[in-house]
């Protein structure tokens, strides 16, 4: 290989590998959004759902509820590290998702990952809470099955 052939090449890699990483394969049903789409603060509380000690090896499930369908569900998708808080009040939330995507109409979505720990936060609309999923992704011999979290409207 010439020194010419190298670096396109090397750039391809590099490209690849990043789109990797920043998980952007989403599932037929999740359709994917701009990374600067603004969490829907909706409801009055945040629920926090904390599965970091069930390690899974894929990022799936579904969003259900409250009534009727589970249209238009934002899921975005956040790094974390073992040392952030567990909440953090939206006054004060200025991360980037690393993927994010509404859902469809079954409510599913799921994301390729590395290994790491990440944030799920799904929003819909006014008058229904917040909620959060905490994950830690390990590749291996995991549990591969769904996430499932029931949105609930604000009191």
């Amino acid at each position: 290989m010439t020194w010419s052939t190298r670096i396109p090449f090397s750039l391809v890699l590099y490209f690849a590998l990043t789109s990797l990483v920043l998980g952007h394969a989403q599932s037929r049903n999740c359709k994917p959004v701009p990374l600067t789409t603004e969490t829907r603060w909706g409801g009055n509380e945040r629920i926090e759902i904390d599965l970091r000690d069930k390690p899974v090896r894929k990022v799936e499930g579904n969003v259900l509820g409250p009534g009727e369908g589970t249209l238009s569900t934002l899921v975005q998708v956040f790094l974390r590290q073992p040392s952030d808080p567990l909440y953090q009040p939206p006054s004060q939330e200025r991360r980037m998702p690393v993927a994010a995507c509404v859902t469809g109409t079954d409510g599913s979505f799921d994301f390729s990952l590395p290994p790491g720990e990440y944030e799920l936060l799904m929003s819909q609309n006014v008058g229904v809470d917040v909620t959060s999923v905490l994950i830690t992704v390990r590749h291996g011999h995991y549990r591969s099955e769904k996430i499932s979290v029931v949105m609930h409207v604000g009191t």
